[in-house]
């Protein structure tokens, strides 16, 4: 049963826009298990890489269209459930689906096609995360050009966006979009979490550490957990008028998806053997925010997040008081935050942001520095932003790549990784498509 011929009572189960409250009370486990096996017979009517693949270019294509109407409708009822700005949330959406091309898909053809005989499961369940609309797109598009059936768990906060691109996918290939079934519930319906766990052979999650810990004694549970991003300016990026984009850029890093995202920034370390250089970014990124709150309005902030926003801004006024160098920049009702460091407060220094626009700029001495300040937390950092010049940008990106971090981008890139990104280290790519 696929989005475009599912029953009545099926189709109430794949919420439409405006329809976050769904009651899915009615769900059992014999109907995701039911799912999993109509997208795994629908093997019979199996389009192949190359025609699911210009099926998923064309369901794109008009998802990139912001006059498209589904697409219209679900960021407004996305936008009016979580108390997000349309205009945040569409520029957020531009960004995740950049990446998403027909020559992008065909390429991802090509390796699968002459990947050999690896053991692809033939089905794949997705636990979707519900801080970031469309955060998985990646691997569910992975999972279908290499012939899985895919069963999609959404969050019940945020059930909208993939039952809705799920059904742009069967108007456009009814074939194609046999091979996907979306449904929703809440955490708290743990029979049903189970049943996916059980009906697909493989299973891949998004949410917190606590969400993937809970899953961890599961063998065919993918996991991406908490993780983070950042970025590092070099000295040949903080010149006039180069300085001014880069902070512009970086401020929109931080602004989409309301920094919820692991590829959210959290921390811009700056080169700088004064500090001058990483305070005019600061500076810069402040202004930036300021004037990015009118085009693309702050979210309503939860109250747990407000109190961690207001802690991370007092914490900075008491150091300030009690003589450290350190600097707050903040707009009104806790829009944005920039809490300025000239230098690492200490060796490991890595701060993580609660998000909604509370970002951290730090001077570093030099790359040694920077690499103390991410190596407790390198193994969670999944995007590293890269400003410099081309020398500089060399340098750095064999720093950063050392320590293994998947993606590495221009500032204002970080929201749309390649289709071959490595997410999480590549586990799930590489048993999908091969490893090179």
């Amino acid at each position: 049963m696929s989005v475009s011929t599912a029953s009545s009572q099926a189709q109430a189960r794949v919420p439409s826009p405006g329809t976050a409250g769904l009651d899915s009370s009615r769900l059992v486990e014999s109907d995701i298990a039911s799912a999993a096996a109509r997208v795994r017979g629908a093997e019979s009517i199996n389009p192949g890489a190359d025609r699911m693949a210009k099926a998923l270019a064309r369901a794109f294509e008009l998802w990139r269209d912001r006059d498209y109407a589904r697409r219209r409708e679900a960021i407004a009822a996305i936008a009016r459930s979580a108390g997000y700005s349309v205009a945040m949330l569409e520029n957020s959406i531009d960004a995740l689906l950049k990446p998403f091309t027909i020559d992008a898909l065909k390429s991802l053809v090509a390796r699968i096609s002459s990947s050999g005989g690896i053991d692809r499961p033939r089905t794949v369940g997705f636990i979707a995360a519900s801080n970031v609309a469309g955060a998985g797109m990646h691997e569910i598009a992975i999972a279908l050009v290499a012939g899985a059936g895919v069963v999609v768990k959404t969050a019940s906060a945020e059930p909208i966006f993939f039952a809705e691109f799920a059904r742009t996918l069967a108007e456009i290939d009814r074939d194609a979009g046999a091979r996907i079934e979306v449904f929703h519930w809440s955490r708290a319906r743990a029979d049903l979490t189970a049943a996916l766990i059980a009906n697909c052979e493989r299973v891949v999650a998004y949410g917190d550490d606590l969400t993937i810990e809970s899953l961890h004694n599961r063998r065919n549970v993918i996991g991406f957990g908490s993780r983070v991003s950042a970025a590092v300016v070099a000295p040949g990026a903080t010149n006039p008028p180069r300085i001014d984009t880069v902070a512009e850029l970086l401020a929109r890093d931080v602004v989409l998806f309301e920094q919820l995202g692991c590829l959210s920034l959290h921390q811009v370390f700056v080169v700088s053997h004064t500090g001058d250089a990483a305070r005019a970014v600061a500076i810069r990124m402040s202004a930036a925010l300021e004037r990015m709150g009118k085009s693309m309005p702050p979210a309503r902030i939860p109250l747990r997040d407000a109190v961690e926003i207001r802690a991370v801004r007092e914490r900075a006024r008491w150091r300030r008081i009690a003589g450290g160098p350190v600097e707050l920049f903040e707009g009104d009702r806790l829009e944005w935050t920039v809490v300025f460091e000239p230098s690492p407060a200490r060796d490991d220094s890595f701060n993580v942001s609660p998000g909604f626009r509370t970002v951290y700029v730090t001077g570093v001495r030099d790359l040694g520095e920077f690499r103390d300040c991410i190596a407790a937390v390198s193994g969670r950092i999944e995007a590293m932003a890269v400003a410099g010049d081309e020398s500089e940008a060399a340098s750095i990106g064999a720093t950063v790549g050392s320590i293994g971090i998947p993606y590495v981008c221009a500032p204002g890139e970080m929201q749309s990784p390649p289709l071959d990104w490595r997410h999480g280290g590549g586990g799930f790519f590489d048993m999908m498509v091969g490893a090179r």
